[in-house]
């Protein structure tokens, strides 16, 4: 793994630890739509349904958004 990539959050993570991570609201947190067990900003303002590690995949392998 490249050490530039963001880091998966678990899903244990509490979610205000994960908000500080994220740059959001805790009740804004929620698990990637992929299923890898990370955590992202998955409601409101910033939401992103796909985490910031799948995201860093996606550009790196050259996939589609939404493909992987």
């Amino acid at each position: 793994m490249n050490e530039d990539a963001p880091k998966r959050i678990p899903l244990d993570t509490p979610a205000a630890s994960a908000a500080a991570i994220l740059g959001c609201h805790p009740a804004q947190v929620g698990p990637c739509v992929r299923a890898c067990g990370g955590l992202t900003a998955r409601y409101g303002g910033p939401a992103s349904p796909i985490c910031p590690a799948c995201q860093h995949d996606d550009a790196t392998s050259g996939a589609a958004p939404g493909q992987g």
